[in-house]
């Protein structure tokens, strides 16, 4: 969400400082997918400042998972955990116009990809019966050629330097899903058949159901957005954005 934050500002930011002199919405645009790939380059090394550990990959040793809905109940901890590939971004549209107060952006994502060892026991509550799943081992879960596009606008205040989101749009297709998941009822062909459908599943439900995902993403995100956003004045951090010198380059740490 704190990345999010950085983008919107990088956006409001450029807006303000095009204030009083020309700027193409070519300019604007190419501003803002230069600040994008600074990001994409830093996430290795994450963003100290913002108390934002290394992204590329993100590393949780221990996960305590503890969640019960009228739905399903799910219970357990899930070790060594490791996502990959967040990084591994094509930065496919990104139109900025000013007069509009417009972003349009399209990501392109070849493989964003879970590694960990998990100890879950799931509990579906559905049409009346139960269904008890317990499993454990080494899970490998990948999203392929997964594609993310949609619109924001958002309002700029010049002189309160307060950036507000109207709306955003966020739509997603999975190319291909991939599970390589240990233990799930068990070895051999049954486990197989699991991982296939856990795998057709998530497919078919994020590609079938792109609106329900952007109202929900939206309605979801729109407010916690718009209350971080109250602590932020883009125009101090335009008028303190030279200071500091020249920024030190990331060095990924080596990977265990």
């Amino acid at each position: 969400m704190k990345i999010a934050l950085a983008l919107l500002a990088l956006v409001a930011a450029a807006n303000a400082a095009a204030v009083g002199e020309p700027i193409g919405e070519l300019s604007l645009s190419s501003t803002v997918v230069e600040a994008i790939e600074g990001i994409q380059q830093q996430m290795p090394c994450g963003f100290p400042g913002m108390g934002i550990p290394p992204l590329a990959p993100l590393k949780i040793d221990h996960w305590n998972l503890d969640i019960d809905t009228p739905a399903l109940k799910l219970k357990g901890s899930v070790d060594h955990f490791r996502l990959n590939g967040l990084n591994e971004f094509d930065i496919d549209e990104m139109k900025i116009n000013a007069i509009t107060s417009k972003v349009t952006y399209k990501f392109s994502f070849s493989n964003v990809n879970v590694d960990t060892k998990y100890d879950i026991e799931l509990l579906m509550k559905k049409y009346g019966f139960t269904i008890n799943m317990v499993g454990a081992g080494h899970a490998k879960f990948a999203l392929k050629d997964m594609v993310i596009w949609g619109t924001m606008k958002y309002s700029f205040g010049l002189l309160s330097g307060k950036l507000r989101l109207k709306s955003m749009e966020v739509r997603t297709h999975l190319g291909e899903v991939d599970s390589e998941i240990e233990g799930m009822l068990g070895d051999g062909a049954v486990n197989e058949k699991m991982n296939a459908y856990l795998a057709e599943a998530v497919e078919t439900a994020i590609n079938e159901n792109e609106d329900l995902i952007a109202e929900t993403i939206e309605s979801v995100a729109l407010p916690v957005v718009n209350s971080a956003l109250e602590d932020v004045n883009i125009m101090d951090a335009v008028g303190s954005g030279g200071e500091g010198g020249e920024k030190e380059a990331c060095i990924p740490p080596e990977l265990d």
